[in-house]
């Protein structure tokens, strides 16, 4: 599981060095009328890192137990994403993130196969709830790039 948590460690990074090649008077264009903006995308990161980490923690600890789902629209409207400082929400995406991999660090290979249950989704493992994460970021990613051109 190693090879996961190099590339989750990454994420931020990656972020940082996209988001320092675009100028800031950017960062609320809509470079896709269906996605967040740039200020809005690097805030919906930093909220769900949270989210994130407490849905494998419930999958280690409370393996079965069944999840709330989040509307990531919703949310952003009810926690102000678009007023959020970019720089400051990269800042709190990083730390978040180093506390996910820490935590996915400490689990032994058997942990990997412990879930929580989606109600759509049905069972989650930990292993494919960090292969939806890494999709999540790369689809992040992708669009966090669309802003240098």
């Amino acid at each position: 599981m190693n090879a996961y948590l190099k590339t989750l460690e990454q994420t931020p990074k990656t972020l940082f060095n996209i988001v320092d090649q675009v100028k800031p008077d950017r960062y609320n264009d809509m470079v896709d009328p269906d996605r967040f903006n740039l200020t809005e995308m690097v805030a919906h990161l930093a909220d769900f890192e949270d989210i994130f980490l407490d849905r494998l923690r419930l999958a280690f600890e409370a393996p079965g137990s069944e999840i709330t789902p989040i509307d990531p629209d919703a949310r952003a409207t009810e926690k102000h994403y678009a007023t959020r400082d970019v720089h400051h929400e990269l800042t709190v995406f990083d730390n978040r993130r180093r506390d996910l991999v820490e935590f996915m660090n400490t689990l032994q290979p058997e942990d990997w196969k412990k879930s929580f249950k989606h109600p759509e989704h049905g069972e989650v493992t930990i292993e494919e709830y960090a292969n939806l994460i890494l999709a999540h970021d790369l689809s992040h990613l992708a669009h966090a790039a669309a802003y240098m051109r």
